[in-house]
């Protein structure tokens, strides 16, 4: 009986470890996405500003 109780905790404990780590793996994915949603935007209302610059390719100019 022993013996399921310390696989019973370690199963606990891998568990407890798994469920942090794709909490902080998810929150790294949340807070890139934030970054990169924050710079397409930016750049959007660039273009939207100045629209010359909308039809040119870097390789055009």
């Amino acid at each position: 009986m022993e013996n399921l109780q310390g696989i019973a905790v370690l199963a606990m404990m891998l568990g407890i470890f798994s469920t942090i780590f794709w909490m902080v793996v998810s929150w790294r994915a949340m807070r890139a996405h934030e970054k990169l949603a924050d710079a397409v935007e930016r750049l959007t209302q660039r273009q939207a500003a100045n629209p010359e610059t909308e039809s040119k390719s870097p390789q055009e100019s």
